[in-house]
């Protein structure tokens, strides 16, 4: 897959069709408006771009106020690449670039710079100055400058619009299974194993200790997760917390994995969460929470193998 950070370097394409949006999280409601985009170019042999902004435009527009991103910038992309694109043009989101109107962004940078024959938008889009530009200004500016444009959606799960706000939300609440149905994957985070105090270690039940790159965390509790590494996926109970047993006054976020010695200090990992079991607790003791986490162990191992 072609990445693009640079428009001027960009090749010319006989029949360029793009996919508009900022696709944090490639939801479903995402996945619907990038397939439309590379079904279009298959049958126009054409070219599928998916066309993404970093940083995420709140981000640079009101930082106080900006989301959690659910993926980090590398998974962005990954994500996109396993949608089936042939490429992805990420335009480096500045104030200068927000400036510009709706017709001035769809002039200077669709028609001129890319050459877009058709364009996939999700029917709550906004682009341009002020996000004056929507979903019908897209379809407008198109007759105006010669390309045709498809608006996709709502996409609904189970009676819910799928958004990256109602992600988010779900994973806020520790709804991971309602997070996965709007994903259609698990939530992940992602980063190195660093090291930590190894209070696991001192009580039988050694940690991988995880510094997530991943903004968008789910609340402190014990939660049924996977490992991923690159030989496989392995199962892990993880705990999100202040780990008040011991008095600790850092959040942590550290996965035990089951039936494993090796020393992963320094890899990079994913873990996949599947389930939260239950919330943090402070045990009167070591001998108490190791009661506790024998509990968790089995319900753990129940819940990742339906999973």
């Amino acid at each position: 897959m072609e990445i693009i950070r640079d428009l001027g370097a960009l090749a010319r394409h006989t029949y360029p069709v793009t996919a508009i949006g900022n696709f944090d999280g490639v939801h479903l409601g995402h996945r619907a408006i990038l397939k439309a985009a590379i079904d279009h170019a298959r049958a126009a042999g054409g070219t599928a771009f998916a066309l993404t902004f970093d940083p995420l435009p709140a981000k640079v527009l009101a930082p106080a106020r900006a989301p959690r991103l659910i993926l980090t910038p590398d998974d962005k992309l990954e994500m996109l690449r396993l949608s089936g694109t042939d490429g992805v043009i990420v335009l480096d989101f500045t104030r200068e670039l927000s400036r510009l109107s709706p017709r001035d962004f769809v002039r200077d940078y669709l028609r001129a710079k890319i050459g877009v024959r058709e364009v996939v938008v999700g029917h709550s889009v906004s682009f341009g100055h002020n996000r004056a530009g929507n979903a019908a200004m897209m379809v407008e500016l198109g007759r105006e400058f010669g390309f045709d444009t498809e608006v996709v959606g709502p996409i609904k799960i189970d009676g819910l619009e799928v958004s990256s706000t109602k992600v988010r939300e779900a994973i806020a609440a520790g709804d991971l299974r309602g997070a996965a149905r709007l994903l259609g994957r698990y939530h992940f985070l992602r980063g190195p194993v660093v090291r930590g105090r190894e209070r696991g270690r001192t009580i039988g039940f050694p940690t991988a200790n995880l510094a997530s790159e991943t903004e968008c965390i789910p609340p402190d509790g014990v939660y049924a997760t996977r490992v991923i590494l690159d030989d496989g996926a392995y199962p892990a109970i993880t705990n999100i917390g202040m780990r008040p047993t011991f008095s600790e006054t850092e959040r942590s976020i550290e996965a035990h994995i089951f039936d494993f010695t090796r020393d992963l200090y320094g890899t990079r990992i994913k873990l996949e969460l599947i389930e939260r079991i239950r919330a943090e607790r402070k045990f009167d003791n070591a001998d108490a929470l190791k009661a506790q986490i024998a509990l968790d162990l089995s319900k753990v191992r129940e819940i990742l193998s339906a999973a």
